[in-house]
């Protein structure tokens, strides 16, 4: 009888996209085709949920909280996990950790595999993020890309460098039965939510949207709007100042990290969901709310205006525009018919994009035949 494939996924350790695609493939392996083991690495602990899920699902797991920069001493640790659990398959949810694997792959006569799935947008990358993608492209064994303007960026940027038979595109899924639509908001109840998830770092843009939102004082309705602001980081103490020197704080709540069961119940709460970012790849976070069909306000930027399109399933507005953001919230809050159009082509265009089965589907070929 053969034996199963071991994966090892090198993730974040906080919140982010990885841990909801790594237990989205877990999640769609139903046959248990393979057996799983993790490593969370990052600057933020671990967290909880990744921890009770792993053990719920009788993954083991690693975790690594390195220092800001470079960190030799978490690389070395990620190294000792990955040589522990003795995977067949390396998968790396960035190329950050591509010597660690490179070096245990070395080690095993290079019967292992690496497989790097790279999502940082490229107009946001650093240098040192770009070094680390050159590198990437020649100790892995596949480059796994989220969309083809993705790639095709990537491709101009590297030229000679890029590997085409080692790039593969495939899209990231979720859990659709996980994500679903819960009670209609009634806009002429007392109370109105509007929210954003994601993590509180210079790549989003809540500032401009806790501006925009401030600018909606002179509206009618205000005294029926809240604000409420899922996720957590580096940001978040200049985002309360401005919520003060706005003069909104009674009005705008900062829910911290939420638990995916908590996630949904707040999704599922608001009238209007705001994306405003700086620049995405595949947005995890728009795909789950597509799914629990609420209305969309976008930045109009690479990798959102590739799944919301204007007028479509969703408003977009420029990037960093608090006018524009203000004039989008002001014509959805008063066009119900609006709202319903967008939040249904939303819906139906998550369930023919975005399902983790097919994510899997692609995934699982790419695994067997490595």
């Amino acid at each position: 009888m053969t034996s199963k494939k071991r994966i090892l996924h090198v993730l974040y350790s906080g919140l982010g996209g990885h841990g909801n695609v790594f237990f989205s493939l877990v999640d769609a392996d139903k046959e248990n085709e393979f057996e799983y083991s993790a490593v969370f690495m990052g600057i933020e602990p671990v967290k909880e949920e990744y921890i009770q899920k792993c053990i719920e699902k009788n993954i083991p797991f690693h975790g690594v909280q390195k220092k800001i920069g470079l960190d030799l001493k978490a690389f070395y640790k990620v190294y000792k996990y990955i040589k522990k659990e003795k995977p067949d398959i390396v998968f790396l949810h960035t190329p950050l950790n591509i010597l660690p694997a490179f070096f245990y792959k070395m080690g095993n006569l290079f019967h292992s595999k690496i497989f790097v799935r790279e999502t940082q947008p490229n107009h946001l990358k650093t240098f040192q993020e770009w070094v680390w993608l050159y590198v990437a492209f020649f100790l892995s064994n596949k480059i796994l890309f989220l969309s083809e303007q993705f790639k095709e960026d990537v491709k101009n940027r590297l030229g000679i460098f890029f590997r085409k038979k080692k790039s593969k595109v495939i899209p990231n899924g979720i859990d659709l039965n996980t994500f679903k639509h819960g009670p209609q908001t009634d806009f002429n109840s007392e109370t109105v939510l509007l929210g954003m998830q994601g993590r509180l770092y210079k790549t989003k843009d809540h500032l401009t949207l806790i501006k925009a939102f401030a600018k909606l004082k002179d509206k009618p309705y205000f005294h029926k709007l809240q604000l409420h602001i899922a996720g957590d980081g580096t940001m978040r103490n200049e985002l309360e100042l401005l919520v003060k020197e706005v003069e909104v704080t009674e009005k705008v709540k900062f829910l911290g990290m939420l638990k995916e069961k908590e996630l949904l119940i707040f999704l599922q709460s608001l009238g209007i969901y705001i994306h405003a970012s700086g620049g995405e790849t595949m947005s995890t976070a728009i795909m789950q709310v597509m799914a629990c069909r609420l209305p969309i306000i976008a930045s109009d930027v690479k990798g959102i205006n590739n799944m919301v399109i204007h007028h479509q399933n969703g408003l977009l507005v420029p990037v960093h525009d608090a006018e524009a953001m203000l004039s989008a919230i002001d014509t959805m809050y008063n066009d119900e018919a609006l709202r319903m159009r967008l939040a249904e082509n939303g819906f139906r265009f998550a369930v023919d994009n975005f399902s983790n089965e097919k994510m899997w589907a692609s995934y699982r070929n790419e695994f067997n035949n490595c």
